[in-house]
């Protein structure tokens, strides 16, 4: 059992269950007392993956998935994490018993779901206002860092722009009254969040809709009577997705670097990581924990959620001399403060963005005043990473996978902690060298042009 297992060894294994016409197991530990991986080849031609672990000396297994590298389908690298997965849950079970344990969860859920529907059979009219904190909710339950924007759009330009709208029952809601809402934005000049908040009424109402015929539907998005979606047929406003273009220049890159590692603050150390690890984003980088971190390997795992995943997707960093000293003091920190995150705000909460923000906007103001820079918001800083990465020669593919965008493919919906680790290593510690050196002779701070002189 203690061998590693192999894709030449799990292909060897399907092909010796179909010759003998019986099933053939392979079992790969994890560790001691952690239990082991496990794969079941049919006589068919097809395997399932476990996890397999011992409790009152019996040998018990739980299904992870089919082998193989469709949608639904699990590769050795995704059965691995996935079975570590178990095995750390496992731990926290009472007796150990993880496939009891499981088994009550999910009669528990049964339950509750069938409670919450006896609830919305008893109030079939629910306002809109309720249909869009629902909405936040059900996105806050899958990790979206949209849940925050929902409801602050929601107070804003729902319930207290249109207070009738709000609370009438959401079935109610038509499209005339949809283009109503939208248009007072557009009419403000706030073109960009008017198209935001039609695409949010837009997807609440779609998800109330197919909770009706969706057991895997968040259960509060039931009983509020829809029968259309009235927002689908209003028009899209793709005139206001201004998509920003704005990189920082190597000079004004190296001016603001200088000015993060002159001061540590919780944001400044934030705005530093991100960097030193090629631009993440922020959302994701400020909600990493302390078992996030693992010193050994050196790395850091950051979770995806952007996109229609139904779980965010593990996004492994490998983590430099700097990173790594930076993310280990920020651990040793949160563990004198028995805080979960590495960069918290307070017993239970991260860090917000928008605090990381508004300290970039002071060391913005004085970049700026020293003429150091152009004007710059936070967004721009993954964008200049991108940029200065591709002039460095890193692949845009490599690119991708230190960005954690553009990763569609089947190995990427069951990802694989280990893929592109190296590669990754590589390009993030040629990145950290070239970013904290000083700059060139011929690089200089940007200079404003001079004033005309006018005629008297």
């Amino acid at each position: 059992m203690g061998a590693r297992l192999t894709d030449t060894a799990v292909a060897a294994t399907i092909k010796t269950a179909k010759r003998r016409g019986a099933p053939a197991w392979k079992h790969e530990s994890r560790g001691r007392g952690a239990g082991a991986l496990s794969l079941k080849a049919g006589t068919g031609g097809r395997a399932h993956w476990y996890y397999r672990y011992s409790e009152d000396r019996k040998n018990r297994y739980v299904p992870i998935g089919p082998y193989g590298t469709g949608a639904d389908e699990f590769t050795l690298q995704a059965a691995r994490v996935e079975c570590d997965r178990l095995a750390a849950k496992r731990a926290d079970v009472p007796a150990g018993d993880l496939r009891g344990h499981l088994a009550l969860q999910e009669a528990a859920r049964d339950a509750e779901h069938r409670r919450q529907l006896r609830e919305a059979k008893e109030a079939p009219e629910r306002s809109l206002h309720a249909l869009m904190l629902a909405y936040a909710d059900a996105l806050e339950a899958k990790g979206k860092p949209a849940a925050r924007d929902v409801r602050g759009m929601t107070r804003l330009h729902v319930a207290e722009a249109f207070p009738a709208y709000a609370d009438a029952p959401a079935r109610e809601f038509t499209r005339r009254q949809a283009v109503e809402v939208v248009r007072r934005l557009v009419e403000r000049g706030n073109g960009r969040t008017a198209g935001k908040l039609r695409s949010y009424l837009r997807a609440a109402f779609a998800l109330a809709l197919r909770a009706e015929s969706d057991p895997a539907a968040p259960a509060k998005m039931l009983g509020f009577g829809i029968e259309a979606n009235p927002i689908a047929d209003t028009a899209a406003m793709p005139q206001f997705n201004r998509t920003r273009s704005r990189a920082l220049a190597e000079s004004e890159l190296r001016a603001l670097w200088a000015r993060l590692t002159a001061t540590d603050t919780p944001s400044a150390l934030a705005i530093r990581l991100s960097l030193l690890l090629g631009g993440q984003r922020f959302e994701q980088l400020l909600r990493a924990r302390v078992a996030d971190f693992d010193a050994e390997a050196a790395t850091l795992t950051l979770y995806d959620p952007k996109g229609r995943r139904t779980e965010p997707r593990a996004h492994v960093l490998p983590l430099g001399k700097e990173a790594a000293e930076l993310v280990a003091a920020r651990a040793a920190a949160a563990k004198a403060a028995t805080v979960a995150h590495l960069f918290p705000a307070d017993a239970d909460r991260s860090l917000d963005p928008r605090t990381v923000s508004k300290f970039l906007q002071i060391v913005r103001r004085a970049m700026l005043a020293a003429n150091e820079a152009a004007d710059f918001q936070l967004a721009d800083l993954r964008r200049t990473c991108e940029t200065r990465l591709a002039e460095r020669g890193v692949s845009k593919d490599l690119r991708a996978q230190i960005q954690s965008h553009g990763l569609g493919g089947v190995q990427d919906r069951h990802y694989d902690r280990y893929e592109y680790l190296k590669e990754k290593r590589a390009a993030l510690d040629a990145w950290a060298a070239w970013l904290q050196t000083k700059p060139a002779a011929n690089v200089v701070a940007i200079k404003k042009p001079r004033a005309r002189k006018v005629a008297a």
